[in-house]
């Protein structure tokens, strides 16, 4: 139940959030700057939250909801004052609930199916929000927003289960799925495909990111992460080569995706009392994989050879590893 809720929440949060920006805030000369801050704060800022959350809240288990109900208020009040304040309301949402939802998916032994199903929604929710800025009633989504908390708040207090045994390794493996998760995110934001134009277009084409996200849990928790990487990353990088035609640009993003819950949670495998910062930790990778598509800058990998250097960097990760 919990993890349902999160995911329609995240889908929520993430609407609020381009609704907000492309509403309010990036339509004067300062939308560039609004932008970048409200990056900093709803992805950088990830990380010191969840290791605060980490170091106070290790044994509360009712303070990753209240963490991410404040952050679903704090969202509603962005959307009428600041790109920070909506920022860090969208960075307190995804530490608590993310905390939450490794704890269920560890409690029920999903062996990561459910990271992929709580993360998922957040791409459909940022398309859906900028797509309808300007077309629809701001009220229904904040009223929404609000019945949400409500719920959220009646959840019960989940226990907190005893972490995994921890992997021993490196920091190699650690350090390489940051870097994937870099390279994830200037390819998603850098790499565009002639098709993509129009509301209907687009919306198949985040169908994919949001699919493949959700599937690469399953797939990892039932023929291990090893065969899973290798196998989509392949897929994705022969995809990609082709992007250009609608099905297989679809594919490239529903196989390029499927490593986002492999890389979480392998890095939480290896800090399993520290789930909030291992959260953190790659949703600052996807701040840094943003800012050089925001600042101009052109760095030569493809869609295909973004895959494949993917590839290379998680086998130190799951080579050893067959989960």
């Amino acid at each position: 139940m919990g993890t349902v809720l999160y995911s329609c929440l995240h889908f929520l949060v993430d609407f609020l959030c381009a609704f907000g920006m492309f509403r309010f805030f990036t339509g004067d000369a300062d939308a560039a700057v609004n932008i970048l801050i409200y990056n900093f704060c709803a992805f950088a800022l990830q990380m010191p939250m969840g290791a605060a959350m980490d170091c106070f809240g290790e044994k509360k288990s009712r303070m990753p909801a209240l963490c991410a109900s404040a952050g679903v208020l704090l969202t509603l009040l962005g959307l009428f004052t600041h790109p920070a304040i909506l920022g860090m309301g969208n960075a307190a949402f995804h530490v608590g609930g993310g905390i939450d939802v490794i704890r269920e998916d560890q409690r029920l032994g999903k062996q990561g199916r459910l990271l992929g199903i709580f993360v998922a929604p957040g791409a459909l929710g940022l398309f859906l929000g900028g797509q309808l800025s300007g077309a629809i009633v701001i009220w229904l989504p904040v009223l929404t927003a609000l019945l949400v908390i409500v719920a959220l708040f009646r959840l019960p207090a989940p226990a907190i289960p005893d972490p995994p045994k921890e992997i021993p390794g490196s920091f190699l493996p650690c350090l390489c799925c940051f870097v994937v998760v870099i390279l994830r995110s200037y390819i998603g934001l850098s790499v565009g495909f002639s098709w993509k134009t129009g509301f209907l277009p687009g919306l198949v084409a985040v169908s994919g990111v949001v699919l493949g996200k959700i599937a690469g849990g399953f797939a990892a928790a039932r023929f291990d992460f090893r065969n899973t990487a290798v196998v989509t990353l392949v897929l994705a990088a022969l995809c990609y080569f082709r992007g250009d035609v609608p099905i297989l640009g679809v594919l490239a993003l529903f196989f390029f995706n499927m490593t986002m819950p492999l890389t979480l949670y392998q890095l939480w495998l290896r800090w399993p009392g520290l789930p909030g910062t291992a959260f953190g930790v790659l949703t600052f990778g996807l701040f840094l994989g943003f800012l050089p598509v925001s600042l101009g800058w052109q760095i030569p990998p493809s869609g295909s050879m973004g895959s494949l250097l993917s590839l290379l960097l998680l086998l130190p990760v799951v080579w050893r590893d067959r989960r």
